[in-house]
């Protein structure tokens, strides 16, 4: 069933995502200046759609765990928030949560996307080869930087 998306089709479903938690998350900083937002789901969605494009089996992975846990939030968020936008953010999280199923059933289950994913992976030219180690890079450096914070807050407690 879903041997019809192919790389460049999950590339474009990975930015239309991406997309989508952008506006969502600038509608609500406009409508509710009160909430306080982390954009979580937002810098994850870029960080998915970059490395789909850079042919990275982490970001392959890693994203289809991040399309489970928007699946998971989107079927969540509605429950609590304010009810004066209950209709745009269920909205926002049904068409989350679709989007984000199809994203996670194609990187794990697609014959056509692991070829083709595979092919352009052996393909790649230098500057993304380049990029990919940058972007593994930063991956690591954040996630150090993020475990030694919350070690020296659990310590300082």
């Amino acid at each position: 069933m879903f041997d019809r998306f192919g790389y460049k089709a999950t590339l474009y479903l990975a930015a239309l995502i991406a997309l989508l938690h952008w506006m969502f998350s600038i509608y609500a900083k406009v409508t509710m200046p009160q909430v306080h937002l982390t954009p979580i789901h937002e810098i994850a969605s870029v960080l998915v759609l970059m490395g789909l494009w850079l042919t990275s089996r982490i970001a392959r992975y890693a994203g289809a765990a991040y399309y489970f846990l928007t699946v998971v939030s989107a079927v969540y968020a509605p429950f609590k928030v304010v009810k004066l936008v209950v209709n745009l953010t269920v909205m926002w999280a049904v068409t989350a949560a679709i989007l984000s199923l199809v994203a996670l059933l194609v990187l794990l289950f697609s014959k056509r996307f692991a070829r083709e994913f595979a092919v352009e992976r052996e393909n790649q030219s230098a500057y993304k080869r380049l990029l990919l180690h940058a972007y593994t890079a930063l991956i690591v450096i954040a996630v150090a930087y993020a475990t030694v914070s919350d070690i020296v807050r659990l310590v300082s407690i």
